[in-house]
């Protein structure tokens, strides 16, 4: 895709962080906005900032985990605007656990927003955009928790690793069923300052419990604590945003901002090649990372 004038983008998880960005990025480069989040008020402000910067946009409360809201947002952007070039599957949450302390409840929330959304929001938009024929784009935030995993990382590094398989899933169909006009792209960040290790805010209420339960694990407690600081001190979300739109030019399949220092690298190659050979990479890095947490 070259150019975004008059393009129109729509964005999930789009009133903070990651998903602002992307829309404030959109709006930058002459795109109409569409944004969607589960909280309204904070849409509401989302929405007053993007107006404010002279933004055309159009701000819908979303539910992503539910396939009827996000039919009901690609049409609702389709009535105001006539049309949807570029569709960012960027909601998601993250909420640390053992795999067998964590409820069903809590498994059902993560795969739901995280990886479930992806799905609705391709079955939602991609056919509408085979239909208008003109230049889309289809971007999905998975992460680096998509290649490699961590401990506590059970329901995100899961839903991470298929939102990066049903992105190449996406790509090869669309490219074996000669779909020209549609690209495809993963992004797969590392640290970017948001807020996304605070699930308290957008947790169900009745979940609300086993959340704040997870700090009364030393482990946990420390790991999330290293990665707040390492979130609070990580790429400005505005400067990821501007990878990934010229990742959407280039029509690049992945998008792999902040994720690519010589630690991350080589941890996700010996994972990889692990997996590969069938050789179990993790002892060393776990040894590696329970150390630098006791530091």
């Amino acid at each position: 895709m070259q150019g975004f004038k008059d393009k129109v983008a729509v964005v999930t998880g789009g009133a903070s962080g990651i998903g602002l960005a992307l829309a404030e990025g959109a709006a930058a480069r002459g795109a109409k906005v569409v944004i969607s989040d589960i909280r309204e008020d904070a849409l509401a402000a989302a929405e007053a900032k993007l107006k404010a910067s002279g933004a055309d946009v159009l701000a819908v409360r979303t539910d992503v985990a539910k396939p009827s809201e996000v039919n009901a947002l690609a049409d609702a952007t389709v009535k105001h605007f006539g049309k949807v070039n570029l569709m960012f599957n960027n909601a998601g949450v993250f909420a640390s656990g053992l795999t067998w302390e964590i409820s069903a409840e809590e498994y059902d929330w993560v795969i739901d927003v995280n990886l479930k959304s992806v799905i609705n929001g391709i079955r939602a938009f991609v056919p509408r955009m085979i239909a208008q024929g003109d230049e889309c784009h289809v971007i999905n935030t998975a992460s680096g928790a998509g290649i490699t995993v961590n401990p506590g990382f059970a329901s995100y590094s899961m839903t991470k690793h298929g939102v990066v398989a049903l992105t190449e899933a996406l790509w090869l169909d669309l490219t074996a069923e000669k779909i020209g006009n549609i690209g495809a792209t993963v992004v797969m960040p590392g640290v970017v300052q948001s807020k996304i290790m605070f699930p308290e805010k957008t947790g169900p209420q009745d979940l609300q419990a086993e959340l704040a339960a997870r700090q009364n694990n030393p482990v946990l407690s420390a790991l999330e604590a290293h990665m707040r600081k390492a979130v609070d001190e990580g790429l400005p979300a505005s400067a990821l945003a501007d990878m990934v739109y010229k990742a959407i030019e280039d029509k690049a399949l992945y998008v792999l901002p902040n994720f690519n220092d010589e630690v991350s690298n080589g941890m996700a190659q010996a994972i990889a090649l692990g997996r590969c050979n069938a050789q179990n990479a993790y002892p060393q890095i776990l040894e590696g990372l329970l150390g630098a947490l006791a530091t």
